[in-house]
């Protein structure tokens, strides 16, 4: 099991943005959302600076930023 936490994700995109979005991107397409790895790195830039999430995967982006993911491979 992985496992990152809401910590580990921000201080992610900070150092390594592609590479975070690369991994989450993966994940939401394993949920089935048609997402790129740069959508996953600019919604998550957007939500960093406080703007809100606007549904489908932004919101398990926001989720993921707030309180971590677990499970994720």
């Amino acid at each position: 099991m992985t496992q990152l936490t809401a910590k580990e994700l921000r201080h992610g995109f900070e150092s390594k943005p592609q590479e975070v979005a690369h991994i989450l991107g993966h994940a939401l397409r394993d949920f089935g959302y048609p997402v790129t790895d740069d959508y996953v790195a600019q919604e998550a830039k957007r939500l960093l600076t406080g703007e809100a999430a606007r549904g489908g995967p932004s919101l398990f982006l926001s989720r993921w930023l707030q309180y971590g993911i677990r499970d994720i491979d």
